[in-house]
C-alpha cells in the first residue's frame, strides 16, 4: 500500500506557507491600485471667485474718503477694494479713479463728489462675465469711460434727472453731474440713454442734456480742452486696467 509523502501536519504547514507567499506577492499590487485610484469628482475644482463683483481705486489725488456702512469714513488710498454699498467722496481739491473689475469701466470722481456703489452684480453668460452696476451720484461730477466687450453688461448712474444707462459693447465716454447735466463725449460708440419720468432721451456722441431746460444741445466747446484731456487720460487708465485682468492668449 502506497503512503502519502507528507503527513497531515506536514501538509498543513505547506499550505500555510504557500498562502503567506501568495499574500506577500499580491499585497503590493493592491496597495498600488489604491494609491492610483482617482479622486471623486466632487473633490475637484476650487470655486472660481474671480467673477465676484468689486471695484478698486487706481488713482487718488488729495483727500478722499470711503465708508462701507455710510457712517464711519476712513482715508482712501490707491488699491482699496470696494464692495456693494460702499460710499466714496472727494475733498474740495481732490479726485479719485475707480475701476470696476470684469466690466471694463472706470469712473473718475471730481472734486467735491460723493457716490454710492448701489449695486454691483456679475453673472456669467455664454462663458463671459456680464456686469450690472448702479451708481448713486449724490453730489458733484464724474467722468466715466466704458470699454465693454459684452453686449449684456449695463452701467446705470442715478442723479437728479433720472437714470443714465450705458448698455451694449464698445467704447463710451461720458460726463455726468449730480444736478442732471449729461454729456456724451466725442468718441463714444455707445449712446447714453437717460430714463426720466416723462420718457427716454438718447444722448449721442457730442451732445449735452441739461435738466433745467430739458433740451439737447451740442456739447460746449469751452469745456472740451481740459475735459477731453482728462477723458483721454481716463481712457488710457481703463485700457491698462482691462489689459491687466485679461488672460494672455495661448
Amino acid at each position: 500500500m502506497t503512503q502519502d509523502k507528507f503527513s497531515p501536519v506536514g501538509k498543513h504547514v505547506l499550505q500555510t506557507a504557500l498562502a503567506l507567499a501568495m499574500l506577500q506577492f499580491c499585497l503590493p499590487a493592491v496597495i498600488n491600485a489604491q494609491e492610483v485610484k482617482p479622486a471623486p469628482a466632487s473633490v475637484l475644482p476650487f470655486p472660481d471667485n474671480d467673477t465676484q463683483p468689486s471695484a478698486t481705486t487706481i488713482s487718488v489725488v488729495g483727500k478722499c474718503e470711503c465708508s462701507a456702512d455710510g457712517v464711519t469714513f476712513t482715508n482712501l488710498a490707491k488699491g482699496h477694494v470696494f464692495e456693494q454699498g460702499a460710499i466714496i467722496r472727494t475733498g474740495g481739491e481732490a479726485r479719485t479713479d475707480v475701476f470696476f473689475r470684469r466690466t471694463g469701466t472706470t469712473v473718475r470722481l471730481q472734486a467735491g463728489t460723493e457716490i454710492k456703489l448701489e449695486k454691483m452684480k456679475i453673472t456669467m453668460k455664454n462663458g463671459l462675465p456680464v456686469g450690472d452696476t448702479l451708481l448713486d451720484l449724490r453730489k458733484g461730477r464724474i467722468f466715466t469711460v466704458v470699454r465693454s466687450a459684452v453686449a449684456g453688461s449695463t452701467l446705470e448712474i442715478r442723479n437728479a434727472a433720472g437714470r443714465s444707462v450705458v448698455e451694449g459693447s464698445g467704447i463710451g465716454r461720458y460726463i455726468i453731474t449730480a444736478d442732471g447735466t449729461h454729456v456724451a463725449a466725442e468718441g463714444s460708440a455707445i449712446p447714453l440713454k437717460l430714463v426720466r419720468e416723462n420718457g427716454i432721451t438718447i444722448i449721442a456722441a457730442g451732445q449735452q442734456f441739461t435738466k433745467e431746460d430739458g433740451k439737447m444741445l451740442p456739447a460746449s466747446p469751452t469745456l472740451w480742452v481740459k475735459d477731453m484731456i482728462e477723458l483721454d487720460e481716463l481712457q488710457a487708465a481703463t485700457e491698462t486696467s482691462v489689459a491687466k485682468e485679461t488672460p494672455p492668449q495661448r
